[in-house]
């Protein structure tokens, strides 16, 4: 081999060393700092209450204030043709059990939502709202066209017919917006939409995505200069302890990180094992809140 040959194949090894070092040490570093025990840092979770019966909701959402949950994350759920449908009966009773438990509720307005929906379910509960989610996921979002993705034009024009909603109720929210690792293919959605935002949601499946979610989350900051939420943590297994484990490491790596807040995906799933409920993971989360975060 020759000496030139040699001298590049070094130079090679160590553009790609340095390049996986600058990707990766910023996991390496946050996982094994120190974590202030006494800092405050809210955990809360998403809560699928439409796939429960009305007699449960109360009981679940005292559950998960026992646990020390402090954000309850939900979908909106109503039927502004029906006053009587149960989904506004079931509405009722979760919002009855939040204010009653002081729970924060932030509302996920999803993409194709119709306006009369979403102002119907804010006359009648936008009240009680902490936060407001204005579209999900939107650089993955699909168009009414099967297989289709919005394009930009579209998802900026969505966004602006739901925020104008939104802002017409003049609620004591704040807004934001959660991106999954697909924002990277297109940053200019989060930088637009970002603009009317409070703050900006990062959603976070996959071991490999939780290795890389301190670039992601700074990229995001960057791109949006706004501060970043893990709005969806979660693993689909039905391995209990593998599932608990990785939300333990990424709640332990979220706070080092000096994130302020976590929400996790899911208390209950009945489509799939996101769902903490009755797991190990239950136990160990609420474990991890008692010995991680300030009662207030």
């Amino acid at each position: 081999m020759s000496k030139s040959l040699t001298k590049n194949l070094i130079v090679t090894f160590l553009c790609i060393g340095l390049i996986l070092l600058q990707v990766f040490f910023p996991y390496f570093y946050y996982s094994s700092a120190p974590r202030n025990s006494n800092s405050t840092f809210n955990v809360g979770i998403t809560y699928v209450y439409e796939q429960d019966n009305v007699s449960q909701i109360y009981g679940q959402v005292s559950q998960i204030h026992s646990l020390g949950f402090k954000t309850i994350r939900v979908d909106l759920v109503c039927d502004p043709l029906n006053a009587e449908d149960i989904s506004n009966n079931q509405t009722d009773v979760f919002f009855s059990a939040a204010q009653y438990f002081k729970m924060s509720v932030a509302v996920i307005i999803n993409n194709q939502a119709l306006t009369s929906t979403i102002q119907y379910y804010l006359t009648h509960w936008g009240k009680y709202l902490s936060y407001i989610q204005i579209l999900n996921e939107p650089e993955l979002s699909s168009s009414w066209a099967p297989g289709a993705l919005f394009t930009d034009d579209e998802i900026t024009a969505q966004f602006q017919q739901d925020y104008a909603v939104v802002q017409s109720y003049h609620l004591p929210v704040q807004l934001y917006t959660n991106f999954e690792v697909g924002f990277l293919l297109r940053p200019n959605i989060p930088i637009e939409l970002s603009k009317n935002l409070n703050f900006v949601g990062l959603d976070v499946y996959m071991q490999s995505f939780l290795i890389l979610s301190p670039d992601l989350a700074q990229l995001l900051h960057q791109i949006t200069k706004k501060q970043i939420v893990i709005t969806e943590f979660g693993m689909d297994t039905a391995n209990d302890t593998a599932q608990a484990n990785f939300l333990i490491q990424g709640l332990n790596l979220f706070k080092s990180m000096g994130l302020k807040s976590c929400w996790i995906a899911y208390w209950n799933d009945n489509e799939g094992n996101y769902g903490i409920r009755g797991r190990l993971a239950e136990k160990m989360v609420g474990e991890w809140i008692a010995d991680n975060t300030k009662s207030s």
